[in-house]
């Protein structure tokens, strides 16, 4: 196991930087909140981000699991070599680490002190934030990759046993399983109710959260790895199929869909009646959000499977090329870029003033 430790670049500006606003709420959850918009709306940096580097911490194997945040400071997420780890961020200090059986892919969610979090092991796992202590364990019976939705006192997520489980966060026992026929590696969206999620036939679900009973579905083109997002009483998802798809709830069909001409991992993120995106062609594209009108496009310069997030009019997403990038909402402009020299799978998570992510290196950085 490689060894842990903290790479400390700027000592006194991160340690006694500017106090963080205490409006601003943890990134708790895959996209920043229960609708997986990857907006951070109720967080409001203190100061603009600049791409600046403030830590550099390298973990014991390869990262794809985007971290989450608790407490502002500490960054939750699994690793290639099957442990879960809590760190703190402003210290740089492993609080503790919890083995899995397998490696971890998918990202943690924080909900009342709990941290829910799946592995390639088949299993849920229920932590203790504070103490990583095992609470609990759920057993599918294939490998996980989906990351877990909590609302409603209950955890759903998908399995490549081509079910959508929902599981009571107290006892981690059953509530109830619905069959979909292909592996669900994406993540589930629970909202008004209802949750939505994906799967590799190509067919998005909509399920009723309280019984499991199915309610619609809309069937596209290709595999659907990525998070849906709920905004404004429209669903949005992307497919391997290049094409990124709005549907109406109300309606329970898509009205409209774009087609990107490479295909797309990448949850889509939804800001300010825009919706952005990128895919393996390297291309981060802005849609009107109502209508699927193009309204602007990035080129990177390697293909991107980070899902974007946003947070004071900028966006943020990683590329293969190892780039953290820094865009105008507004415009695609490009504001600052930091490259932190390996590709980057995972989503950033963004929390008072800074930014959190990993690289398929192993190493956590905190950007200012």
């Amino acid at each position: 196991m490689r060894k842990f430790f903290l790479l400390i670049l700027v000592c006194v500006c991160f340690l006694v930087g500017g106090t963080p606003n205490a409006q601003a709420e943890d990134w708790k959850v895959f996209r920043g909140n229960v609708e997986r918009t990857g907006n951070g709306v109720s967080i409001q940096p203190s100061s603009s981000l600049k791409g600046v580097l403030l830590s550099k911490l390298e973990v014991a194997d390869a990262v794809q699991s985007s971290p989450a945040i608790y407490k502002d400071h500490v960054a939750i997420f699994g690793a290639n070599d099957g442990y879960v780890r809590s760190v703190d961020f402003n210290i740089g200090t492993l609080l503790w680490s919890f083995g899995t059986g397998n490696w971890i892919t998918s990202s943690p969610s924080i909900y009342k002190g709990k941290v829910f979090v799946t592995s390639y092991d088949s299993k849920l796992y229920c932590l203790d934030a504070e103490s990583g202590k095992l609470l609990w364990q759920f057993t599918t019976h294939s490998s996980i990759a989906s990351s877990p939705a909590v609302a409603d006192d209950t955890v759903f997520f998908g399995s490549n046993d081509g079910y959508v489980y929902a599981v009571n966060i107290k006892t981690g026992w059953q509530k109830w399983r619905f069959k979909t026929k292909g592996a669900v590696q994406g993540s589930p969206v629970v909202s008004d109710g209802v949750v939505y999620v994906g799967n590799d036939e190509g067919k998005l679900f909509a399920i009723e959260g309280a019984t499991g009973k199915f309610l619609w579905r809309a069937v596209v083109g290709g595999v659907i790895r990525s998070t849906p997002a709920v905004e404004n009483g429209y669903l949005y998802f992307t497919s391997d199929d290049g094409k990124l798809y709005c549907a109406r709830i109300k309606h329970r069909a898509v009205i409209w869909k774009y087609n990107s001409k490479g295909q797309i991992n990448t949850s889509p993120l939804v800001l300010n009646n825009k919706v952005f995106f990128g895919n393996i062609k390297g291309d981060l594209t802005a849609l009107n959000a109502s209508n699927g009108t193009f309204m602007w496009k990035y080129r990177a310069k390697q293909a991107i499977y980070s899902s974007p997030s946003a947070s004071k009019g900028n966006i943020y997403f990683g590329t293969n090329s190892g780039d953290l990038v820094a865009l105008s909402a507004a415009t695609g402009r490009l504001v600052w870029s930091f490259n932190s020299k390996d590709e980057i799978p995972t989503t950033p998570a963004v929390t008072s003033n800074k930014i959190v992510f990993a690289n398929i290196e192993g190493e956590l950085f905190v950007v200012e």
